[in-house]
């Protein structure tokens, strides 16, 4: 087992054969909640939220989605398979309910399982910044330049997706540092600020750096399928779910958030102020919303 300060990562052999890689955080009695990490990202993202975790006493499993960390590849996946990973693995740890939260682009993964696992065994979906789909003109050219450019490609061309994301996997694995000046940069203002306490920066570079363990083939795959038409229906959402999201979140366009504000049934929605994308502190808020689910 990889070991993460005084955690260890385990692994999950799915039916068909593929590994599924979780760290947990929290409180080890609390109620279960699955965290779903950002794209590109990582199991060791959920140590953003692990103090939080405790505070509401909630065990949090932050698991690697297929092709990131320690979990393996899946050809073709699409985000209708993710709920199945997550209920095999809830099997496996005899889980009967629990919940799912997450950052970025875990969005689309926490929508599918609001959509497609039972109200009586998923209670609830919590979410900081989730990627929405890209399902209007109004959307597309809300977007920052780089998520226009490779939507556009995913649309297109999607075979020049492993292409574009190959620079990103590369300096992850031979120039940490470089990689390292490229996030930087990439954030807004207010992110800047609210990653330069508490050693986030390292925790993120850490995550971001795991997930680019195999090479970018995951990532890419992912963006792809994001970028495209998704095959789930966030209008069928059949769960409580909350979401926070900053007004100066340069990854999540406040169209993209009208859009899941709109379109979510019944969704709990809160706009921050003075906010981007790594307002990281408010996930004692967004877990205190979803523990009044229960």
């Amino acid at each position: 087992m990889a070991v993460f300060g005084d955690r260890e990562t385990r692994i999950h052999r799915l039916p068909d054969g593929r590994d599924l890689a979780y760290l947990e955080w929290g409180d080890p009695d609390g109620f279960p909640v699955f965290y779903f990490h950002g794209t590109p990202g990582s199991r060791l993202e959920g140590a953003f939220a692990g103090d939080a975790a405790r505070a509401r006493e909630f065990r949090l499993i932050a698991v690697d989605r297929p092709g990131f960390g320690r979990s393996t590849f899946q050809e073709n996946r699409t985000f209708r398979d993710w709920p199945d990973d997550v209920a095999a693995l809830a099997d496996t740890l005899s889980l009967g309910e629990f919940g799912v939260v997450g950052h970025s682009g875990g969005g689309p993964h926490l929508f599918a399982c609001g959509v497609l696992l039972p109200p009586d065994r998923l209670r609830f979906v919590g979410a900081l910044g989730p990627w929405g789909p890209v399902a209007t003109p109004e959307i597309m050219a809300s977007l920052n330049r780089l998520d226009r450019v490779y939507a556009r490609l995913a649309r297109r061309v999607p075979w020049t997706m492993r292409v574009a994301f190959a620079p990103l996997g590369w300096c992850a694995t031979h120039s940490p540092r470089l990689f390292a000046s490229v996030m930087r940069a990439a954030v807004s203002a207010p992110d800047r600020t609210a990653l330069s306490t508490g050693g986030l920066w390292e925790r993120l570079e850490r995550s971001e750096l795991e997930a680019f363990r195999q090479g970018s083939r995951g990532g890419a795959h992912e963006a792809l399928i994001a970028y495209r038409d998704w095959d789930v229906d966030i209008a069928r959402v059949r769960v409580p779910t909350h979401i926070w999201l900053g007004e100066e979140d340069i990854f999540v366009s406040k169209e993209m958030g009208r859009h899941l504000q709109h379109t979510i049934p019944g969704v709990d929605f809160h706009w921050m102020a003075n906010a981007g994308h790594f307002e990281l502190s408010i996930w004692d808020d967004i877990l205190a919303a979803c523990a009044a689910d229960l």
